[in-house]
């Protein structure tokens, strides 16, 4: 009896040891690099067999974040937003941030014997959502600087003609006889991807690019333009016509007004005439002793 419990207590302590030694002894099998964007799921996956696995452990910067004896620890990191699978001891996590990014290490132990550790690094990137902006400067000798420049931990790739050059900025030489030349810049990271292009020109006298945006902006630009001039010559002669027909009018009513004012006073006399009242105005001129241009003025009312 004595002696079944020294072997349950010396075993006891094997184990206990054994998994100290796995906790601080990395023996690494090789390292791999994952990439994933915010907001994505990771599995992380040791790739090594689990038949008979006695011990195993994930651990973060240091910290023993799962275990296959406990599961996801309190004190981890993840610990709202991960589970280890107790069967393959897959460790996932959700809900990435740029801040998980680091190494994780997986530990175990294969019937109580320490196996290579397994470490994955695992990268997140914040998404590319903007294009990236081209400028190209030129001069008389068609020689032109191309600049791209985009936010974040980027590379960058120039498509010119059929030629292929990296870098943030290039020189290139425009030839006369390639005519029009699309240069593209392209800017990628380990999970998206943006492009932007312009068209350039080298002629004789100068190079010069044409810029789709552009063009079309100033398209729009002459549109409104043009519309509101024609609105504003529309409302004018409107106007203008509106004043010569009111200045019409009043002369009209003014000619009218007359005519009736003649009228009026024409049927006032012929009033006073039909109602018997008959003045004739005779001119008798004056003597010889009257004053000259004398008249007398006479009035015959009629019986």
């Amino acid at each position: 009896m004595v002696g079944g419990q020294r072997c349950y207590c010396s075993y006891f302590v094997h184990s206990i040891v054994l998994l100290l030694c796995l906790h601080y002894v990395e023996t690494s099998s090789g390292k791999r690099v994952i990439h994933k964007k915010v907001g994505d799921t990771v599995e992380l996956s040791s790739g090594l067999p689990t038949e008979g696995v006695t011990a195993a452990t994930w651990r973060y910067g240091g910290i023993n974040v799962a275990d296959k004896d406990v599961g996801v620890f309190e004190k981890s990191p993840f610990k709202d937003k991960s589970e280890l699978d107790l069967t393959d001891f897959t460790l996932t996590v959700r809900k990435l941030t740029l801040q998980d990014s680091g190494d994780f290490m997986f530990i175990s132990g294969l019937n109580n014997k320490q196996r290579p550790s397994v470490t994955i690094t695992l990268q997140v990137h914040e998404p590319i959502t903007k294009q990236p902006v081209i400028k190209i400067s030129s001069n008389e000798s068609c020689k032109v600087l191309l600049e791209c420049s985009a936010t974040g931990d980027v590379s960058y790739k120039w498509t010119v003609g059929k030629q292929t050059l990296t870098g943030p900025s290039q020189q290139y030489i425009i030839r006369e006889q390639d005519g029009e030349t699309n240069v593209t810049c392209t800017v990628s990271n380990h999970v998206s991807e943006k492009s932007a292009f312009q068209t350039v020109t080298c002629s004789k006298d100068h190079s010069h690019r044409k810029e789709t945006e552009c063009s079309s902006s100033s398209s729009h630009v002459m549109f409104i333009a043009g519309l509101f001039t024609g609105v504003l010559i529309t409302v004018l002669l409107l106007f203008l016509l509106y004043c010569i027909k009111s200045k019409g009018l009043c002369h009209k009513r003014l000619t009218q007004s007359e005519t009736i004012n003649q009228e009026e006073n024409q049927q006032h006399v012929y009033s006073a005439l039909s109602h018997g009242d008959r003045c004739v105005y005779e001119t008798v001129r004056g003597s010889e002793d009257a004053a000259p241009g004398g008249s007398q003025i006479q009035c015959i009312k009629s019986d």
